[in-house]
């Protein structure tokens, strides 16, 4: 999903330009209906730099823009040098991409992954599971999500917080498939197939209570409050060397209408919830995830 914006270039004539050391000029930022949304003056000395003006006066994400030269004939890159002085104008693109693509290079077990965008593999796993998250969070908006769920060779927690697959309990708590939100097992959720299921995921960090509601296979499974102004990276775990999970971000208008009212109904009371205590066996403690975490887990094949 991408918008646009327009950031125009006005500066002095050439001559003026060519008996001047320095150039006195602004850009300013306009939407494509014409709203000014940011002057920025003077020119900054190289696209990185400008990227951070804009960001800082329009709360656009650095890693989210794309500056391309009015004509359209090149995308500026942050490594360049310097700023186009014959270039009267730019187009900034706003490029949602890196909140739906899995960040290999900052994960320390990036040796063991494949990824590609939204998908991960890991043919060469050679731990017990890995966390995976996004490039960059939402920091606000509203936002659907889905994971399809080509493979799940054990455990599976997607969202923002961990769940666990394949234990020999049968409880909202470790075991069958639930909601799990800051430290608590909530709602028990339905069965989850071990490949070819789709987990939904929207979120909407607007509203005066944000929230979260998950659905399988477009059935709602449940929502619940988030916190407000918050970054989310979406997460998700990859536990077998056979797992393999696909990221996607859609357009609202394909999430399910019984998803859009479970945020605007009452949503499920978290601290009502099974207090998570601990992991089976060896594993570290529940505790060690952040509480500001949230996610539908599954397990034993269910969601």
């Amino acid at each position: 999903p991408m918008s646009a914006v327009c950031a125009e270039r006005q500066s002095k004539s050439p001559n003026e330009r060519m008996e001047q050391k320095e150039l006195v000029a602004s850009v300013t930022v306009w939407t494509l209906a014409g709203r000014e949304l940011a002057v920025v003056s003077p020119v900054p000395k190289d696209v990185a730099s400008l990227k951070a003006v804009i960001s800082a006066q329009c709360g656009i994400p650095v890693a989210l823009q794309r500056l391309v030269e009015q004509d359209g004939n090149r995308v500026l890159d942050d490594g360049d040098a310097s700023l186009q002085l014959e270039c009267s104008g730019f187009l900034l693109v706003v490029d949602e991409a890196p909140m739906f693509s899995w960040d290999h290079t900052e994960n320390p077990c990036h040796a063991q992954l494949q990824i590609d965008g939204g998908v991960v593999k890991c043919p060469e796993l050679r731990v017990d599971f890995v966390n995976v998250i996004t490039k960059e969070p939402m920091r606000s908006g509203v936002h659907y999500f889905q994971f399809k769920m080509d493979h799940i060779g054990d455990e599976q927690w997607c969202g923002v917080v961990a769940g666990r697959m394949g234990t020999r309990f049968s409880s909202i708590v470790d075991g069958l498939g639930s909601l799990h939100a800051q430290g608590h097992a909530v709602k028990q959720f339905a069965k989850l197939q071990p490949a070819g299921d789709v987990i939904g995921m929207l979120v909407d960090l607007d509203r005066d209570v944000p929230a979260i509601a998950f659905e399988l296979n477009g059935t709602l499974q449940g929502a619940c409050p988030i916190p407000k102004d918050t970054p989310l990276w979406v997460l998700t775990v990859v536990d077998t060397s056979q797992d393999h999970v696909e990221l996607v971000k859609l357009p609202l208008a394909d999430a399910p209408q019984e998803s859009i009212e479970a945020l605007r109904g009452a949503l499920l009371e978290v601290s009502q919830g099974t207090k998570l205590t601990g992991w089976v066996g060896d594993a570290p403690d529940i505790d060690d995830i952040p509480p500001e975490s949230w996610s539908s887990s599954g397990s034993d094949c269910e969601l």
